[in-house]
């Protein structure tokens, strides 16, 4: 169906649905896959992974400590397995973005020496996947697992304090990290708000048929914002990458000229994403969730007069 809820369903009903949804997908790619499109397999399990630990963290209050931290070992495990080649991956890519964005300024394959480098170690990263006996396998085995484990979450009501918690936790933490990642920007303060950002944003595409149109844009927001930390990471795991793991020399024209773009790029990210976080979180998490709430009591009123 879809990653969110259906006004037919309990809530028990919709994130155990959502939950072996995302699964399945996330199992049938890995053992589907051939040799030659391994990243674009991780590249979704690894997503599919990401969404399943906010889904667990939306209702963590509701199966119990226990589960929670059970699953999400699970899940971040599996991830983890697999980051290897789409970070391999994800350093080509962020270069390619950067002489995108700079193609004014810089020639067309401008750091062809660089990505040579970068498509080196994508490709042993790649050939290390491949040759690890079964380990596609394995990590199709731990979702197998958990995946059965899903009809034991303990879900018992239908009502809306169920999710409140949950949003209301992502919410509030998303606006201390935010205000933390402005007060002392650095690297890692800025990736910790990122994630509260995805979490909010997978929170908000779950509860998206509340008001679709409303739901739908802030939605959009929420995604424009993990994008411009994503990238601003992504530079500064490419910077580090190119200064501390790659033999280049230092006086190197293209290197120079590249790690200059990048320290140029990140202000202009950090600025963008500033203003739309003010935005986003303008609102006490208390406001904000009981706003969210009543739009799912008018959802859910609606749906029984119809029905």
């Amino acid at each position: 169906m879809s990653y969110k809820f259906q006004a037919s369903e309990t809530i028990a009903t919709g994130i155990r649905r959502i939950a072996k949804e995302e699964l399945d997908s996330a199992i049938s790619g890995l053992k589907n896959q051939t040799e030659d499109q391994p990243s674009e397999v991780v590249h979704d399990v690894r997503k599919r992974l990401k969404k399943m630990r906010a889904l667990l963290r939306l209702v963590r209050d509701e199966i119990g400590k226990e589960t929670y931290q059970r699953e999400n070992i699970c899940f971040r495990d599996a991830g983890r397995k697999l980051s290897s080649v789409r970070d391999a991956q994800v350093l080509i890519e962020t270069v390619e973005t950067l002489e995108k964005h700079f193609k004014n300024i810089v020639v067309p394959n401008a750091f062809n020496e660089i990505k040579e480098i970068l498509v080196e170690h994508y490709r042993v990263q790649k050939r290390e996947l491949l040759q690890e006996e079964h380990r596609m396998e394995k990590v199709a085995a731990m979702l197998e697992t958990g995946k059965n484990r899903i009809s034991d979450w303990s879900i018992d009501s239908n009502d809306w304090l169920v999710l409140e918690k949950g949003l209301k936790k992502t919410y509030k933490k998303g606006k201390q990290d935010f205000t933390n990642a402005y007060q002392s920007l650095s690297v890692e303060n800025l990736h910790e708000w990122r994630k509260r950002v995805k979490d909010l944003w997978y929170h908000l595409q779950i509860l998206q048929p509340i008001w679709s149109d409303f739901m739908g844009e802030l939605i959009h927001q929420t995604h424009i914002l993990a994008n411009y930390l994503g990238d601003d990471h992504d530079l500064a795991v490419l910077k580090e990458y190119l200064m501390t793991k790659v033999e280049i020399e230092s006086n190197n024209k293209q290197l120079i000229v590249l790690l200059a773009l990048i320290d140029r790029r990140r202000p202009e990210l950090q600025l963008a994403a500033k203003g739309l976080g003010e935005r986003i979180y303008t609102e006490s998490p208390k406001k904000f969730v009981s706003r969210i709430g009543d739009y799912w009591q008018i959802w859910q009123s609606e749906h029984q007069h119809l029905s």
